[in-house]
């Protein structure tokens, strides 16, 4: 198989493998990623080597270790970079979705009034703590739950930037010239 097609079918597969992350919950752990995991691994495989090939088809036998150098030093940097952006996109998003839970927690609620009521009397009666106390960790414990569910929905957000982002490089993988690949690469 060619490697373009190669690049193109395990792009696919990446995608694939990054929205099976999606619809996350708080009851996720490793078990539920699996499929996942083993979906972009597979995916990996299908897009390193002859994306590696198809950067240095074309280059004159001499100079094709340093081609080869060459991709490896930008692929590194490239990952760097956009697990930095990554990163600082799900910040971003955490603090987002966090502003807007908290702005719909409110004391005027009758949700969160009855929530922080049972709460309270949940803290009092296991901790044998003062009023104040349990109010106190009830607030706490409110609090901990928007954050969490923020950071969930953070989370969300950034695997699927991530497969917009793997979506983009697979439609540039249908802009290389066709007579700048060939099937077998002189990569080091």
């Amino acid at each position: 198989m060619a490697p373009k097609y190669l690049v193109i079918a395990g792009y696919a597969l990446f995608i694939f493998g990054s929205l099976l992350a999606t619809h996350l919950s708080d009851d996720f752990s490793g078990p539920q990623f699996m499929a996942s995991s083993l979906v972009r691994a597979v995916a990996q495989s299908m897009v390193m080597m002859p994306l590696s090939a198809i950067a240095v088809s074309g280059i004159e036998h001499e100079y094709a270790g340093s081609a080869s150098a060459m991709f490896n030093m930008l692929r590194n940097l490239g990952g760097a970079i956009g697990i930095a952006a990554l990163q600082t996109f799900l910040t971003k998003r955490e603090q987002f979705h966090s502003n807007i839970l908290t702005s719909q927690v409110s004391l005027l609620g009758e949700a969160t009034r009855a929530r922080l009521a049972h709460l309270a009397t949940f803290f009092g009666e296991r901790l044998s703590a003062a009023p104040d106390l349990a109010q106190h960790e009830a607030a706490i414990a409110v609090g901990r739950v928007v954050r969490r569910e923020a950071m969930i929905m953070a989370f969300d957000d950034t695997v699927l930037l991530q497969s917009a982002l793997l979506g983009f490089a697979l439609i540039g993988i249908f802009f290389l010239k066709k007579g700048a690949i060939k099937a077998g690469g002189e990569a080091h």
